[in-house]
């Protein structure tokens, strides 16, 4: 029985002593602070549950929804057009069109062609130049009862040309 009470005894005694630590400065502080946690926190909660939250959260599940759909897509036509082999083509192209713009002897051949194009276009201009003359000298003159018509056609031509 003495045992017993001397158990007994102790755990009163530590109960005692768990009450007074209970009651210091410390222990009050953090409950304290669970205390203003646990009210912020139900605060959130009771924030997210108002319309504009709930409507606020569904837009954004929404627009995460549609952003995943996008990203699938383009996913999906990557893939696409790397099995046509397409971008493959259009770097060995541009590889090509590289060196070939870059060897002397087609900076030559172009500087050439660019000139004989620049001739081509004046010949092209003096010659719509000469077609207006006669064509204001045949409305003058009543030859052709549509100069408008042929102007037109000169125009269409030159810009044919042209491109």
């Amino acid at each position: 029985m003495e045992d017993k009470s001397k158990g007994f005894r102790g755990t009163i005694s530590n109960a005692a002593e768990i009450m007074k630590s209970l009651g210091s400065p410390d222990v009050y502080r953090s409950l304290e602070k669970i205390y203003q946690t646990t009210k912020e926190a139900r605060g959130m909660m009771e924030s997210l549950k108002e319309p504009e939250m709930v409507k606020n959260i569904d837009n954004m599940r929404l627009a995460a929804e549609a952003i995943e759909k996008t990203s699938r897509k383009i996913e999906s036509s990557v893939l696409e057009i790397k099995k046509t082999g397409i971008l493959e083509e259009a770097s060995e192209v541009l590889e090509a069109a590289h060196n070939t713009l870059a060897s002397v002897e087609n900076r030559n051949n172009i500087s050439e062609i660019t000139s004989a194009i620049k001739d081509m276009l004046e010949s092209i201009r003096a010659l719509i130049d000469e077609l207006r003359l006669t064509i204001n000298d045949s409305k003058r003159s009543g030859l052709l009862h549509n100069a408008d018509e042929a102007t037109k056609e000169v125009s269409s031509f030159f810009h044919t040309v042209r491109e």
